[in-house]
């Protein structure tokens, strides 16, 4: 597994598209999932986009400590990974709730890289 201090962008722009181009494609899927199952709900479409501008915002906030504060590792490129493999977990969510196969190994893998993140990685113990 990719060890934080190894973790970097070919370019640091990347920092802030990656995660926004993941933010687009979760809502694109989102809307479409919805159309689909025919379960539009503007409240919970609400939520989902607040909660994204606050990842978003996390993503810039991380930046700038990192401009600020002399720090070993990347956070930002870490905050951004952690929010670029949370988006494509729900991407993926979204196309299989819409009737769209999706490889069950590709889900497992994504599925463990965020559990590893997050420090629920249970099957090395």
């Amino acid at each position: 597994m990719i060890e934080l201090n190894d973790l970097s962008y070919s370019h640091a722009y990347w920092t802030f598209l990656l995660p926004v181009i993941g933010v687009c494609a979760d809502i694109v899927t989102g809307w479409i999932q919805a159309s689909v199952n025919g379960t539009w709900d503007s409240t919970k479409m609400r939520k989902g986009l607040y909660r994204k501008s606050g990842e978003l915002l996390l993503v810039v906030l991380a930046w700038a400590i990192g401009l600020a504060v002399a720090l070993p590792v990347n956070i930002a490129a870490f905050v951004s990974g952690y929010i670029v493999i949370m988006e494509l977990l729900s991407v993926i969510e979204n196309l299989d709730q819409a009737g769209i196969p999706i490889p069950k190994k590709l889900v497992k893998m994504l599925k463990k890289a965020k559990d590893t993140w997050e420090g629920d990685d249970e099957d090395e113990s």
